[in-house]
């Protein structure tokens, strides 16, 4: 669920509601419920950066980033301005992973800009993004969180507090399996052509 954002300019947001962002230092702002009860996460309005938990410092992001290195020389990360983070909110199916943080590209950028590095190549990871945005689609359906690519072992999942939406979740998940899928392919395909693919992998520079 989204929740509706303080009207107010950004250099006036700082306070200690509204901390700095660790990666840009413009203030964060309440962003959405996350799945299952787990609390309020936040978000930049300035560079994107998307903040599960505490907002940590610019250390603890970088660290986040590059966990996700596949020890192949690419970094892979959830986008949070992705098209399916847009249309589905706290449906997105990039909330469940262990990472405490979601990148935009823009934070991504700001980020390896000040430890002196540069993104030098970007590419969108399709065959992981497609059955993000189906599953981000089905979540909004369903009580549990990410029912289906937990149960494959692609993600976490939260599941429903009783027997019977567990039950009911997982019929949902059948029945709108293949329309949702016939759905989600162009939707990711146009989000991937107009930069907003649902997951990315870089190559940086540098130190």
């Amino acid at each position: 669920m989204e929740v509706d954002l303080p009207k107010v300019p950004l250099e006036a947001g700082l306070g200690p509601e509204n901390p700095p962002c660790p990666v840009c230092g413009e203030p964060i702002f309440p962003w959405l419920e996350l799945p299952g009860g787990a609390g309020l996460a936040h978000r930049c309005e300035e560079c994107g950066l998307g903040i599960l938990g505490p907002e940590g410092d610019r250390a603890s992001v970088l660290a986040d980033l590059e966990s996700g290195d596949s020890g192949e020389g690419w970094i892979t990360y959830e986008n949070r301005d992705s098209t399916q983070a847009r249309l589905t909110g706290g449906g997105w199916a990039g909330l469940e992973t262990d990472h405490a943080f979601r990148f935009s590209p823009d934070a991504v950028e700001l980020l390896l800009a000040s430890d002196d590095r540069l993104v030098t190549d970007r590419r969108p990871r399709l065959g992981r993004s497609i059955p993000g945005m189906w599953q981000s689609l089905i979540n909004t359906f369903t009580f549990g969180h990410n029912v289906a690519l937990g149960a494959f072992g692609a993600s976490r999942s939260v599941k429903a507090g009783q027997v019977w939406m567990r039950a009911l979740d997982w019929f949902i998940t059948a029945v709108l399996a293949v329309p949702v899928l016939i759905l989600s392919i162009p939707l990711e395909l146009i989000g991937t052509a107009t930069g907003r693919c649902g997951r990315y992998s870089i190559r940086t520079t540098g130190p």
